[in-house]
């Protein structure tokens, strides 16, 4: 959006239009911190001004603070009821923040004020597919024309009655009958940081039965695999599927195929806000752009992998442990440059939405403090959160730091946790295979 002329606001400060065209101006370039604290002083003169409420959503959005740019169109649409945008804009922000109730609602009353908006019938699909209500999705989606998305609907519902259907059969059943869908390993009790889910990783496979035939049409079905359309990540089958709803990062390693409309392009690092000339990651380790409407599926073969809700919060990860993450969170790379010829390669996470963490093994944390700083040999290092400090050493005391021999750790110290991979210890793998 182009900034406001002065004719176009009477009777307007100068301290206000200079705010305001400011953070427009801002907004335009992606610098949607900086353009969020000018409209935010442009509130503060003019609370109730259309212009200024409906920047400040965009620059909240752009963020990733769904929650906020939901306020803030909430005060637009009070000032301004009978506009069908502003319904929009106020569903889709309460969808990416999974208020699906308070969703519908608003996009239910923009397409009462303008029957024909597309864009609000197919928010309006999303929010009834998230929230579980295939058939309603599937009805708004046949009328906002997206053949792709009742597909989708229609595969959701089939699989959602089989299932009904099996339950009903044997509902005192015990163990999932043969070809079903592995079942995911239940995390121990405890608080996990970050918001961490249950980590993505595949159960040892029983042994196979007997080879017994079936036709094409039941091998088809047996082996069906429909990619999730509520959880960004999801695993099952020993595939992860990457719902692309939008735009999502993800390395291109393991990709088995892609589903629907989605386009790829490589990523380029970020430092201080603005794209380099760096690819984020080499060969089949490049992060790749996924945007569109689809999914992703991958094998990402003894990877175990744990899907993290930032919510807010913010963390440094080695770039090698990053897999993926939703685009609503905002990303800069960096390094910790070491004099013993290997640096520290990180990406700094920040906002709301969720990221795959990459690791061997199980994660594990440490606090680490003033009084307690850690040494943390390089491959175990997953990341930290907090006012943390990392600096690249030799494990051993006195050792020549020219030698390529000699041990690294990284050095922490500050406050805060520290994630780890306790598996990719040096050795763990080689005296794992031998028992």
């Amino acid at each position: 959006m182009s900034a406001p002329h002065v004719d176009e606001v009477e009777g307007l400060d100068d301290e206000f239009l200079f705010h305001l065209n400011r953070g427009a101006e801002l907004l335009a370039r992606g610098e949607a911190p900086a353009a969020r604290a000018s409209l935010g002083r442009a509130l503060e003169l003019r609370p109730r001004d259309s212009q200024a409420l409906g920047l400040l959503g965009q620059a909240e959005y752009k963020m990733g603070r769904f929650e906020d740019a939901a306020h803030a169109y909430s005060r637009l649409v009070d000032e301004n009821p009978v506009e069908p945008s502003a319904r929009v804009n106020l569903g889709l922000a309460n969808l990416k923040a999974k208020r699906y109730v308070e969703a519908v609602k608003q996009l239910s009353v923009a397409l009462d004020l303008q029957p024909t908006h597309r864009k609000a019938m197919g928010y309006l699909g999303l929010a009834h597919l998230e929230a579980g209500e295939f058939e309603k999705a599937r009805d708004w989606f046949a009328q906002a024309g997206s053949e792709q998305m009742v597909a989708r609907c229609k595969e959701l519902l089939a699989l959602s009655q089989a299932a009904a259907a099996k339950a009903a059969e044997a509902p005192l059943r015990a163990t999932p009958p043969p070809g079903s869908l592995p079942l995911l390993p239940t995390p121990p009790p405890g608080p996990n940081p970050l918001h961490a889910t249950p980590a993505l990783g595949y159960p040892p496979q029983a042994a196979e039965p007997p080879l017994g035939a079936s036709t094409l049409s039941q091998l088809a079905e047996s082996r069906l695999l429909v990619p999730a359309a509520v959880e960004v990540f999801a695993a099952g089958r020993g595939l992860l599927t990457v719902a692309v709803h939008g735009d999502v990062l993800v390395r291109g390693k393991g990709l088995v195929a892609v589903r629907g409309s989605v386009r790829l392009s490589p990523e380029m690092k970020r430092f201080r806000g603005k794209a380099t000339d760096k690819p984020f990651g080499d060969g089949a380790e490049r992060m790749m752009r996924a945007a569109g409407e689809g999914a992703l599926l991958f094998r990402t073969g003894e990877l175990r992998l744990t899907a993290v809700d930032l919510a807010g919060e913010s963390g440094y990860f080695r770039e090698e442990a990053i897999f993926g993450f939703e685009d609503a969170l905002a990303y800069e790379n960096g390094r910790v440059a070491s004099r013993l010829g290997i640096d520290l390669n990180l990406v700094h996470l920040r906002g709301r939405g969720r990221f795959l963490l990459a690791t061997t093994g199980e994660l594990a944390a440490l606090p680490v403090s003033a009084d307690a700083p850690l040494r943390v040999p390089l491959p175990v290092l997953a990341g930290w959160m907090g006012t943390v400090t990392p600096r690249v050493a030799p494990l051993a005391e006195g050792a020549d730091p020219a030698d390529p021999s000699a041990s690294l750790v990284v050095e922490l110290s500050g406050d805060g946790r520290v994630f780890l991979d306790p598996e990719a210890a040096p050795g763990t793998r080689a005296r794992t295979e031998r028992a």
